[in-house]
């Protein structure tokens, strides 16, 4: 059953990876649910951080990249996909 954390972590996901939003829509399952859910809550945290100007920039850096790292991880995941289904 999808949380709402993962629907807003998708969501973000296919605002950042526009080319795959549709391809999105087809990734179920527990273990994306939980992918999704790390970047929405990676992404949320970024964007806390930048409201309040905190001077922790390292952690700035580190949340980008761990929604960096995802978004990555999902395009290989679609790709891979793709080339089975061909």
């Amino acid at each position: 059953m999808k949380t709402s954390l993962a629907k807003i972590g998708r969501a973000r996901v296919a605002l950042a990876l526009p080319r795959h939003r549709e391809k999105l829509r087809g990734l179920e399952g527990e273990d994306f649910d939980i992918l999704f859910e790390t970047y929405a809550l990676a992404a949320a945290r970024v964007e806390e951080l930048l409201k309040t100007h905190s001077p922790h920039h390292d952690l700035v850096s580190g949340y980008r990249e761990i929604c960096l790292d995802i978004q990555e991880d999902i395009a290989l995941i679609l790709y891979r996909l793709n080339r089975q289904s061909h």
